[in-house]
């Protein structure tokens, strides 16, 4: 699956900070939000995120075993309009406090499939 660059993850991300639920999340859903906490060894992550009419709300999800974990960047060399970004596949222990990430959640609550880093963060940064 290819990351949307540009106007359309804009819009992504504020669909998703718009239509957030406030209690747990389900499967199929996107959430995205800055890391607080990451638990590599019990492969979690902790997301400050701003759900419905921008109430803020905290956020555990768990990886399942086939989750893929991607660190997306702006690709300068790019020459097509479509692939301005490129994904590089990291591990759960190279996801930082205060990095910014969407997750896509699997068959379970609060399980997520997919972890891509959109933007990093500085250590502790809110």
């Amino acid at each position: 699956m290819r990351v949307m660059d540009g106007l359309l993850r804009s819009c992504l991300l504020l669909i998703l900070a718009l239509g957030a639920a406030p209690d747990s999340a389900t499967a199929g859903e996107r959430h995205a939000g800055t890391v607080l906490a990451v638990n590599s060894g019990g492969r979690a992550v902790m997301l400050d995120e701003f759900g419905a009419n921008a109430e803020r709300r905290t956020l555990e999800v768990r990886l399942s075993s086939e989750a893929r974990v991607l660190l997306s960047e702006r690709d300068e060399t790019a020459t097509e309009f479509d692939r301005t970004f490129k994904d590089t596949p990291i591990g759960l222990s190279d996801i930082q406090v205060g990095d910014f990430i969407v997750v896509e959640l699997a068959g379970k609550p609060n399980v997520a499939s997919l972890v891509i880093v959109t933007l990093r963060g500085r250590a502790g940064a809110r």
